[in-house]
C-alpha cells in the first residue's frame, strides 16, 4: 500500500477554481432555485419537482463517482482508490433511496411510509461513506491529537450538542415521539452526518494540495449541505413546516450537485490520485 506523507498547501486562483464544471454547478444551483420559486404556485408541478429531481440529481453524483473509478482505477495497494470506491457506493445507495422514494410518490401517488425501504437504503450508504474517512484517516491518526484537529472537532462536537438541543425536545412532544423506531430514524441522519464531518473536517486541515484535494473538498461542502438539509428537514418536519417543494429542499439538491463535481474533479486530475506519497 503506497506511503502517505503530507504535503504543504497550495495557492489555488479564481481562474482555477472557476473551471467550467464549477460553472455548470453555480448555473444548475440557481436554475433549480429559480425552478422552486416559480413552481410555489403550482401545486402538481412543485410535487413532481420535489419527488422527481433528488433521483436525477444523484444519478448525476454517481455517474460521475463511476467514470472516476473506470478511468483511474481500483487497487488495493492504492488507499485512497478505496476511499474513492467506498465513496461511490455511498453514492450509490443514496441513489437507490431517492428511486424507490420516487416510485412511491411519482409512479404510486401514494404517501410513503416512514421509516420506508428508502430509508433502508439512505442509511446503509452511511457505512461505505464512513469506512472512506476512516480509511483515508487511519494513517494519520496521530495528528488528530493535534491543537488543530482537536479544535476541528470540538467544533464539530458543539454542532452535535446544539442539534440534539434543538431537535430532541419537539422530537417527543410530536407524534413521532410516540414511535420509538420514528425517533431513531429522524435523529440517525442529522447524527450520522456529524459522524461523518468529525472526521472530514480535520482532514481538510491535513490534505490542501495536489489533485485530491479539491474533490475532497467538495465532497465536504456536499456532505455539509447534506447536514444542514437533515437538520432542517427533520426540524421542518417535527413543527409540522414541511410541505412537498418546501426551500429547504434545495440544500439537499445542491448536496448531490456539490459531490458530482467533487467526483468530477477527480476523474478530470487524471489517471492519478497526486494527494500524498
Amino acid at each position: 500500500m503506497k506511503k502517505l506523507t503530507l504535503e504543504k498547501p497550495a495557492n489555488i486562483g479564481l481562474g482555477h477554481a472557476l473551471d467550467n464544471g464549477m460553472v455548470i454547478l453555480l448555473v444548475s444551483a440557481a436554475v433549480i432555485g429559480v425552478g422552486y420559486f416559480l413552481a410555489q404556485t403550482n401545486e402538481r408541478f412543485l410535487y413532481v419537482l420535489s419527488n422527481g429531481l433528488p433521483p436525477l440529481l444523484a444519478s448525476a453524483a454517481f455517474v460521475a463517482a463511476a467514470v472516476g473509478l473506470v478511468r483511474n482505477g481500483v487497487t488495493t495497494k492504492d488507499r485512497v482508490s478505496v476511499v474513492w470506491l467506498c465513496y461511490a457506493v455511498g453514492i450509490l445507495l443514496w441513489l437507490l433511496g431517492e428511486s424507490t422514494w420516487a416510485v412511491y410518490t411519482l409512479w404510486y401517488w401514494i404517501p410513503i411510509p416512514f421509516p420506508s425501504p428508502a430509508d433502508g437504503f439512505w442509511l446503509a450508504g452511511y457505512v461505505p461513506l464512513m469506512c472512506a474517512m476512516v480509511i483515508l484517516a487511519w494513517p494519520f491518526r496521530e495528528f488528530f491529537y493535534s491543537r488543530k484537529m482537536l479544535t476541528a472537532s470540538l467544533v464539530v462536537f458543539v454542532l452535535a450538542a446544539l442539534l440534539l438541543v434543538v431537535l430532541i425536545p419537539p422530537t417527543y412532544s410530536s407524534e413521532i415521539g410516540k414511535n420509538s423506531l420514528e425517533v431513531v430514524v429522524g435523529l440517525a441522519y442529522p447524527l450520522l452526518d456529524v459522524a461523518l464531518l468529525i472526521i472530514a473536517v480535520p482532514i481538510l486541515f491535513l490534505f490542501r494540495r495536489g489533485t485530491f484535494w479539491r474533490p475532497f473538498l467538495f465532497v465536504t461542502i456536499g456532505l455539509l449541505l447534506t447536514f444542514l438539509a437533515d437538520v432542517l428537514f427533520t426540524w421542518a418536519t417535527l413543527s409540522g413546516a414541511y410541505y412537498d417543494g418546501s426551500y429547504l429542499e434545495l440544500f439537499f439538491h445542491w448536496s448531490y450537485l456539490t459531490l458530482a463535481y467533487g467526483f468530477y474533479l477527480r476523474f478530470r486530475g487524471g489517471t492519478r490520485d497526486n494527494l500524498l506519497e
